[in-house]
């Protein structure tokens, strides 16, 4: 059970939330245009699961090596200096997200008390901004499986032409 969710947890929430936008954006349409009736909330709602999905996403790219990183930079230098670069590329990664989780926390914190609420739904606005936490939180962990995976040569890395490729 555990294997299953480190491997399909982003896929799965990320999943569930693209089906529960298009159904309830869909309802909006239909509401809207045979109904002559818009529903006051959909839109925020869709909104909402909008930015937590963007967020999630980004451990998804995580996971799957797909992060923004600067490849060519990297290419101009001799092998074992790309395979140190790709360490690097790990901890800065993990640093990164590090600060945004604290910071991100923080946000949180200070929404949370002061009790905003969204304007349509009268969410608790911490729900939402939660998510830079979560995903801030996920991000590290796949940082570090895949600077583990690194380290362990479970992740592997092909050279062609002088170039190092990550798998």
């Amino acid at each position: 059970m555990l294997k299953a969710l480190d491997d399909y947890l982003e896929e799965i929430i990320l999943l569930i939330l693209l089906v529960l936008m298009t159904c309830i954006m869909g309802i909006q349409i239909v509401s809207r245009y045979v109904f002559q009736n818009s529903l006051t909330w959909s839109e925020e709602l869709v909104r909402y699961m909008f930015v937590w999905s963007a967020f999630l996403g980004i451990p998804f790219c995580i996971k799957h090596g797909l992060s923004i990183k600067v490849d060519q930079f990297r290419n101009l230098f001799p092998i074992p200096l790309q395979k140190a670069l790709m360490y690097i590329d790990k901890i800065i990664i993990f640093v990164l997200f590090l600060v945004m989780f604290i910071y991100s926390c923080l946000v949180v914190k200070a929404s949370y008390l002061s009790g905003q609420t969204s304007p349509a739904m009268q969410i608790p606005m911490w729900i939402v901004q939660l998510s830079v936490c979560v995903s801030s939180l996920l991000s590290m962990i796949r940082s570090i499986q895949n600077f583990a995976n690194l380290i362990r040569g479970k992740t592997k890395i092909e050279q062609k032409n002088g170039v190092l490729y990550q798998k």
